[in-house]
């Protein structure tokens, strides 16, 4: 065992004499293994929260095969690097799915009172000493130490975004972008959007995209919302953008998944895939590919947030995108910055160089219209000239 192993054992006064007292008493737990599991899926559905996270039937499957398989690890005698990592997984869990530590305090009492009856009716009395330091190392692993209200907040979006998922509670919502010499829209960016019935309002996504990408919901929210999109304009001649991320671009299956939508969307030259800027420092070969296969449909490029850093600029010139979208921190302090409407100029001057469009985001006020057209940008985008709505 190794050093490090053997200190947090030691901490804990748990010795090769407790491990060998729990092993003798692994039969026992073997005999009460499906009453145990039983009666705790019971204990923990009296939460409603909980019992919302396990509607999903697999989810379910996984978590009764590991809660036996912890269960029995208890009494097995062997407590090494593999049991810990085992532990470590367990805690990683917890922490995608936003377990409050409440909940961890009141499982693991209701776990030590079934544990120790079973022990006494069996006339164990010698491991309940021993049962006790072992469960004091698994609480003090499991127990995660976020903030309580921050916790419950993160569970409630998770559970949020489970049900929107599991409802198709995901919506796209237009936002127009008008062309600086003319008064009607050009063209649409599709914003993801999600259904919230209980409160009866419509949420942005952006919010909610850390938390959904944690607990594996990302890609899924990410395909609903491509395939609303297809719909939505397979009827209509109109050019439209989708905002795509890097987890989306390294992803084959999405790739595979939108490439296919396109062969059978009939204006493929009509769609515009939006890239943050930032992006284009990872991969940049994934980038590059997804950019290639993307063109060879006719779909254009634009790079969004342009102007929040310019180490990526290499990268960029290669893509040749069509559109560059202006960061809106720049945009919208351009009535009381000189240093933004600066960068904005030179931005816009830079992207006639490499015969890329410009887009100013956050146009929220008419002076920071006028500023921006005077600047040479060619299209407008924000809450001045229009909101986002579920239709064009």
């Amino acid at each position: 065992m190794k050093k490090s192993l053997k200190t947090k054992l030691y901490r804990y006064r748990f010795t090769q004499e407790d491990a060998l007292i729990l092993r003798k008493s692994k039969r026992f737990a073997e005999k009460n293994l499906e009453k145990f599991v039983r009666d705790f899926s019971e204990f923990i559905f009296e939460f409603d929260s909980l019992e919302m996270l396990f509607e999903d039937k697999k989810v379910f499957e996984v978590y009764e095969i590991s809660l036996r398989n912890w269960f029995l690890s208890l009494f097995s005698g062997v407590y090494d690097e593999k049991y810990f990592k085992q532990l470590y997984m367990i805690r990683e869990a917890f922490v995608k799915t936003h377990l409050p530590s409440c909940y961890v305090n009141a499982f693991f009492s209701y776990i030590r009172v079934f544990l120790k009856d079973m022990l006494i009716k069996q006339k164990r009395y010698n491991a309940l000493s021993s049962l006790d330091r072992i469960l004091d190392i698994n609480f003090d692993i499991l127990t995660i130490t976020t903030n309580p209200i921050t916790q419950t907040k993160l569970l409630k979006e998770a559970l949020f975004l489970k049900k929107c998922v599991d409802d198709r509670a995901i919506v796209p919502y237009f936002q127009p972008i008008y062309s600086a010499c003319k008064t009607e829209p050009i063209k649409y960016e599709s914003l993801m959007r999600l259904v919230d019935e209980k409160n009866q309002k419509i949420d942005s996504a952006f919010a909610y995209l850390e938390v959904a990408k944690k607990i594996k919901l990302y890609k899924k929210m990410t395909r609903i919302m491509v395939e609303k999109v297809f719909e939505y304009f397979y009827d209509k001649d109109a050019n439209f953008s989708l905002n795509i991320c890097y987890t989306d671009i390294e992803d084959k299956n999405f790739c595979d998944y939108v490439t296919k939508k396109i062969k059978k969307f009939p204006y493929p030259k009509n769609i515009v895939f939006e890239i943050v800027e930032s992006d284009c420092l990872k991969d940049f070969t994934i980038v590059e590919n997804f950019v290639s296969t993307m063109r060879q449909y006719g779909c254009k490029i634009a790079i969004d947030d342009f102007g929040s850093g310019f180490s990526s600029m290499e990268n960029i010139l290669k893509l040749k995108p069509e559109y560059i979208k202006i960061d809106g921190s720049l945009i919208k302090n351009l009535d009381i910055s000189e240093g933004s409407r600066m960068i904005v100029e030179a931005i816009v001057n830079m992207s006639k160089g490499f015969h890329a469009k410009t887009i100013a985001e956050y146009v929220e006020s008419e002076m920071i219209q006028d500023i921006v057209i005077s600047l040479g940008v060619d299209y407008l985008q924000g809450y001045y000239l229009g909101k986002p709505k579920p239709y064009m």
